[in-house]
């Protein structure tokens, strides 16, 4: 089971979305379309507590990945993994005031998948992710832009990898 948190502009039904249910995993999409970062976070909570029993791995697209971030920080015993894709850690909003300080814990397996050609939310915010959460953080840039259209099955498979 993945629990994945849509962008800023996206939707439950986006590419991403669709991608993870279309290859059989088990996808919960909350909506979080018109929610500020806190009330994203809010509802992630509340879908981590409901399915905590299971250990879901949690994910999320850009601004959905600076939720999913910030309750995997909260939560780690509760979940299985972190999918990651163009994490937006470009945003400071509350509760994240300081993202380039987030820190994931070692026991989170993390995987993060960001476009090099990204003019929304540089890559190189992913690699610093990695650095400060001290290397455990598995980061991989591809030839692809913040939609990362090209690289759905690569985002497949990593979930996979993470036990969705």
């Amino acid at each position: 089971m993945i629990i994945f948190a849509h962008g800023m502009f996206g939707n439950p039904n986006g590419a991403k979305l669709v991608a993870l249910a279309a290859a059989g995993l088990n996808v919960i999409a909350p909506d979080g379309q018109k929610q500020v970062l806190w009330e994203r976070v809010a509802t992630l909570e509340k879908l981590v507590e409901e399915h905590g029993h299971l250990r879901p791995v949690i994910g999320g697209s850009s601004y959905g990945g600076l939720a999913a971030s910030y309750v995997a920080t909260k939560y780690p015993e509760k979940i299985r993994g972190l999918l990651l894709a163009a994490p937006a850690f470009s945003i400071a909003e509350d509760p994240v005031p300081e993202p380039e300080r987030l820190v994931i814990p070692a026991n989170v397996p993390t995987a993060v998948l960001h476009g090099r050609q990204d003019l929304v939310v540089p890559h190189e915010l992913s690699l610093q992710l990695r650095e400060r959460s001290g290397g455990h953080v598995a980061v991989e840039i591809v030839e692809d832009d913040h939609r990362l259209e090209n690289s759905l099955p690569r985002l497949v498979e990593m979930a996979r990898l993470l036990g969705a």
